[in-house]
Order: C-alpha cells, then sequence, then structure tokens
C-alpha cells in the first residue's frame, strides 16, 4: 500500500503559507541572482531539496527553510534581533510575558476510575 502524500494531512491555511513561502524563496533567489545549485550550496543540502522549497514541499525540514529565508534575506522573521540575541523583540517579549502565568509541566490529565464490575 502506498504512503499518502503528507500535504493531504496538511490543513489548507498551511498548505497555502507552504506555497507562498515557496514564492519568496524563488523570488529572493533571482533577485540575488542565486542559482538553485548555488543556493543549495551555501545551505548545506541538494539542488533537489532547493527545488522542492520553491514548491513548498512540507517534508523539508524547517531548519532548511529558515536557513534560506536567512540568507536570501526574507522577511519571515526579525533576523536582527537574532543577530545580537537580543531579548526586546516583540516574540521574546511575548514568550517572557506569558510564561510566568505557565505552569512548570503539563501532566496528562487522569480520568475518573471506573470500579464497577
Amino acid at each position: 500500500m502506498a504512503r499518502k502524500p503528507i500535504e493531504n494531512h496538511l490543513p489548507l491555511p498551511v498548505r497555502h503559507v507552504l506555497k507562498e513561502l515557496g514564492m519568496l524563496i524563488v523570488t529572493g533567489r533571482k533577485e540575488k541572482q542565486l542559482t538553485q545549485a548555488e543556493l543549495a550550496k551555501r545551505v548545506g543540502v541538494g539542488r533537489m531539496t532547493v527545488v522542492r522549497m520553491e514548491h513548498g514541499a512540507p517534508e523539508v525540514a524547517i531548519g532548511y527553510y529558515l536557513t534560506v529565508a536567512w540568507i536570501l534575506g526574507l522577511p519571515i522573521l526579525s533576523w536582527s534581533d537574532f543577530a545580537g540575541m537580543r531579548a526586546d523583540s516583540s516574540v521574546a517579549a511575548y514568550l517572557e510575558k506569558i510564561r510566568e502565568h505557565l505552569p512548570a509541566r503539563v501532566r496528562t490529565k487522569k480520568g475518573e476510575i471506573d470500579n464497577d464490575f
């Protein structure tokens, strides 16, 4: 029995975002006048991985997507916040704000024991 592609299990909005990210990668690569092979070499992957990312393939590791976005300077994250490891970015501020209200750990809720034999 053949495996179903992972795309079939992703919500439609997620698939759309991946496609948009792929289009951003194509546009950014062409703006920087890089070939797919040159970008692949800089990222440390094969050219076909870059091709799959440009098509929005969900099976490509997110680390590769983020590395490509960083190399191309795509505006998906506030890269300047990471360059100096600043903690005053909006994401860092949000995490710091909610962290104090979160439990130290999350446990599975115990169901009621049914002793009725």
